[in-house]
């Protein structure tokens, strides 16, 4: 599967700041967002866009410009991700993303962890291939960023209480492997340009690479 783990993905200030929201409120039914058959499978609570437009913006473009972020999902637009809320007994069930969401074709996703995983049992994150399941239950401030294409469920949280920040990327790449191909030559260049007898070595692996964006961005 392609995806990776960021660590850390926010400023500690802006998680702060979300903490801060989370506590506040007002939280809403989390079918608000949801598109077609992923409205029944839906059980969750999300903080109202409404009342925290201006935090979860800040939160967008803070993610967007993650460094791992860029050389990962390669972000043409971002849209305003959500801060959703799992309580005793909620889950949200095996669903794909839809192609558009908030006007953003949705090529990434992620999954921004806000709690202590001792904190609450169950809430993890699966993600299922067509060859295997992944499981994701990450330490707070982590994230998981991975194909928006791609089934995945929130297993029913059993105690305590998950609340993480999800939301969706439009890619200047809109083909998966085609990106994965991308982020992996990126290395190529940045490792070369290092050692001054490889420049000229750097400087055109780092045309190639802008020559497949050419090729393959929208």
């Amino acid at each position: 599967m392609n995806y990776v783990i960021i660590e850390n993905a926010l400023p500690a200030a802006l998680l702060a700041e979300i903490a801060v929201a989370i506590q506040s409120g007002p939280f809403e039914s989390g079918k608000l967002t949801a598109q077609g058959m992923a409205k029944a499978a839906k059980s969750n609570l999300q903080l109202s866009s409404a009342v925290h437009a201006q935090l979860l913006d800040k939160a967008a473009l803070a993610i967007q410009a993650h460094p791992v972020m860029q050389a990962f999902a390669m972000p043409r637009f971002i849209g305003r991700p959500i801060i959703n809320r799992y309580e005793v007994g909620m889950e949200y069930g095996m669903h794909s993303d839809g192609a558009y969401i908030h006007d953003v074709r949705t090529d990434v996703s992620y999954t921004l962890f806000l709690d202590d995983p001792a904190t609450y049992q169950g809430g993890e994150l699966v993600i299922a291939t067509t060859a295997q399941k992944f499981s994701f239950k990450l330490p707070a401030g982590s994230m998981v960023v991975y194909p928006s294409g791609e089934l995945h469920r929130v297993m029913p949280v059993t105690s305590g209480v998950r609340n993480a920040v999800v939301g969706w990327v439009q890619s200047r790449v809109r083909d998966a492997h085609k990106r994965e191909i991308i982020a992996k030559l990126s290395l190529v260049p940045r490792i070369l340009s290092q050692d001054e007898k490889y420049t000229e070595l750097a400087t055109q692996s780092g045309q190639c690479i802008q020559e497949l964006l050419r090729m393959w961005g929208d």
